[in-house]
């Protein structure tokens, strides 16, 4: 049993040490790869925006000519905030799961809804 001791202590250490070890840096290829894919998600982000806010836009029309109601104050367009966007917007389609950059949402490890 004393032999045992003293090789798990140096296999934990081992271990330890492994663990705390530094990745490269990313090649240029790799960090020419994330701009690409996060000017994509902005570019997928700004798209869905319009889409939203067209959507809102015609919804408000709609209301309008049923309700009779008046017109926005000042006639001015309002813009959708990006904090006020889905969590699905910012995805790429086909990109689901988690990633480094968005972690698991909570909502997977949930329990049953009640």
């Amino acid at each position: 049993m004393n032999v045992a001791e003293p090789l798990i202590m140096v296999l934990m250490a081992l271990a330890i040490a492994t663990a705390h070890a530094k990745l490269p840096p990313p090649t240029p290829e790799e960090q020419a790869a994330a701009e690409k894919q996060k000017a994509a998600q902005q570019a997928q982000l700004e798209k869905q925006k319009k889409q939203l806010e067209a959507a809102q836009e015609r919804v408000v029309q709609h209301y309008r000519q049923e309700k009779g109601g008046a017109p926005a104050a000042g006639g001015r367009k309002l813009e959708t905030k990006d904090e006020n966007m889905p969590k699905t917007t910012k995805e790429l389609p086909g990109g689901v799961g988690p990633k480094p950059t968005q972690p698991q949402s909570g909502e997977a490890h949930s329990g049953q809804a009640k």
